[in-house]
């Protein structure tokens, strides 16, 4: 089968974007609770969830494709005769639902199997080319007192607007199944854009060669072994201390954006804290789907990794809000012909831009993915939103994920790092200045 053919029009085969094979074998992974207030017999229904989310897998219907080299191309084939079956699994678990909500959702409170440390696939199932795309499990507290569902995705396959666009589609047509008691939802989405060409169309490039790495992100989901002195916490910024950073460095330089300040704020509290290292650099993930005219409805990786290394002594030496500035110039050198040399750089396994300006044996390293401005806790299936939207217990040392809080406004940053920094970090006076330490 040659890329881009058809076969009996039943398969189609798109060939994935460097950026999209840089993910390597990593997975997207959020866990949603919802709590069953009214005491409902009928709530979060299994037969129910499972239909709508068969429909949702064939809306997105790359998720029953399966990752394959074809002509020396990495390709995502999708086969209507042959559809690669998503996994779906349901398990109760003797744990009240308040058990876990009443201590902010920490994962040491997680039932067993909800909060695995093998959420990475193994080797065997690594290899295999027909291991699911996507993966739910829903776990069932104590007394249908709540439930829970994780959902992982394969990260070649689909970026964050890709995954929270599945879970707000799966949720709508949940949501219609559960009768003409409930509001009406208009299915008229727009149309999905699988095809990686719209990318790499946009920025210009013309590919040569793309082979699935495991080099790239794989730290992200990387196992986490329980005798590693580290962990995952939470900083919360309330929508008021946002405002308040906003009004503290909006009159300073009208250029940076809170986002700059908040990601400079952490980038230096974790410096701050991890001693020992005369350098420091930050990762941003910088989505350019605006940056070179692709459609908004692309459903590919099109978030590209913006790093910037400085002495230690300058970063924490400055002032926040000019710190932050050297965050803002370095967003605003992305256009296109900045794409178009990451994509190269990408394809051809060389460091991306501004990689080799640094010793990475004698640098702190800091990476922020934000995905605060995704509509998690939007996602109703008929039974009300919500109560907490989060990620399992495996980020390693150095990267954070930022996600909405259930009131508007606010930014959770959940962080991981190792537990002698945590002492420093937790007290930091220029962080609890706008953030508030949950877990």
């Amino acid at each position: 089968m040659a890329v881009g053919d058809k076969v009996a029009t039943l398969a189609t085969a798109y060939p994935l974007s460097p950026i999209d094979v840089a993910q390597g074998d990593s997975h997207i992974m959020f866990v949603y609770f919802y709590q069953n207030r009214h005491c409902s017999n009928a709530f979060m229904p299994t037969e129910v969830l499972r239909q709508g989310f068969h429909v949702a897998t064939q809306r997105y219907s790359v998720l029953l494709g399966t990752l394959q080299q074809v002509d020396g191309r990495a390709v995502l084939v999708r086969d209507d005769s042959r559809p690669n079956r998503p996994l779906f699994e349901e398990k109760s678990v003797d744990v009240k639902f308040s058990d876990v909500m009443h201590t902010e959702y920490a994962w040491s409170q997680w039932p067993e199997g909800l909060d695995t440390r093998d959420v990475v696939e193994t080797a065997a199932s690594k290899s295999t080319a027909c291991a699911p795309l996507i993966s739910v499990l829903l776990v069932r507290f104590r007394d249908n007192s709540g439930v829970s569902l994780r959902v992982k995705i394969r990260h070649s396959v689909l970026d964050g607007l890709g995954f929270t666009g599945f879970m707000s589609y799966w949720s709508k047509v949940t949501r219609q199944y559960r009768g003409p008691c409930n509001a009406v939802v208009d299915l008229a989405d727009p149309r999905l854009e699988f095809d990686r060409s719209l990318l790499l169309r946009a920025a210009q490039y013309l590919p040569t060669a793309a082979h699935i790495s495991n080099a790239v992100h794989s730290e992200k989901n990387a196992p986490i072994q329980d005798t590693v002195p580290f962990g995952m916490h939470v900083v919360r910024f309330s929508a008021h201390s946002l405002m308040r950073m906003r009004s503290d460095f909006g009159s300073e330089t009208a250029s940076v954006s809170v986002n700059d300040v908040l990601s400079v704020l952490l980038w230096r509290s974790f410096t701050r804290a991890s001693l020992g290292s005369a350098q420091t650099r930050i990762m941003l993930a910088c989505d350019v789907r605006k940056r070179i005219a692709l459609s908004p409805h692309y459903m590919g990786n099109a978030s590209l990794p913006l790093q910037l290394c400085i002495e230690r002594n300058q970063l924490l030496g400055e002032s926040l809000s000019k710190s932050a500035q050297l965050i803002r110039n370095r967003v605003s050198q992305v256009d296109v012909n900045y794409v178009r040399k990451c994509l190269q750089m990408l394809e051809h396994n060389k460091p991306i831009l501004g990689a080799d300006e640094w010793d990475a044996s004698k640098s702190t390293f800091f990476c922020c993915t934000n995905c605060s401005r995704f509509g998690f806790y939007d996602t109703d299936f008929g039974c009300g939103t919500p109560d907490k939207v989060t990620i399992p217990h495996y980020l390693t040392p150095g990267f954070s994920i930022w996600l909405p809080t259930k009131d508007a406004g606010g930014i959770d940053v959940i962080i991981s790092m190792l537990n002698s920094s945590f002492a420093s970090f937790r007290v930091d006076k220029e962080l609890l200045e706008y953030g508030q330490i949950i877990l």
